[in-house]
């Protein structure tokens, strides 16, 4: 047996990654298109809702493991429908991100991530390499 062969049999089999499963929960329709497209790239077919409502609704019967959520949407703030999200279940623990042009401010987010359990900040307007790093950091802690 050829030195190549061996290695080749006791090489464990490579890792397939799963993509997450994701929620977008963006109420603009024009960015809702283009997230959907950047997912797309990566591999992920998104979830969709384009209020805070449906955005529960959808979490609870589909329980994806990211939800990227709009700071501002009609209805419902983006805060409050990530705390509604961390009452679901307390074995469900999706990662959160919540994408802002607004709340800046390092108080607003440490505010997000002490009061409504927002894992991720994401500043707009949004580039495809925050998307897929934010990909990354949802996939590392599933």
């Amino acid at each position: 047996m050829s030195l190549a062969t061996a290695v080749a049999v006791s090489s464990p089999p490579p890792i397939a990654l799963t993509p997450p499963s994701v929620l977008v929960v963006e109420d603009e329709r024009k960015l809702r298109g283009w997230l959907i497209d950047q997912f797309f790239t990566l591999g992920i077919v998104p979830l969709m809702a384009g209020s805070g409502f449906e955005a529960i609704r959808v979490a609870a019967e589909n329980r994806p493991s990211l939800i990227l959520l709009d700071g501002l949407l009609p209805q419902m703030h983006g805060f409050e429908i990530a705390r509604f999200v961390r009452n679901i279940d307390r074995g469900y623990r999706p990662y959160i991100a919540i994408m802002t042009a607004i709340y800046k401010n390092i108080r607003y987010r440490n505010e997000a991530r002490l009061k409504y359990g927002i894992d991720d900040y994401i500043i707009k307007p949004l580039q495809p390499a925050s998307l897929a790093s934010l990909v990354e950091r949802a996939r590392e802690r599933a």
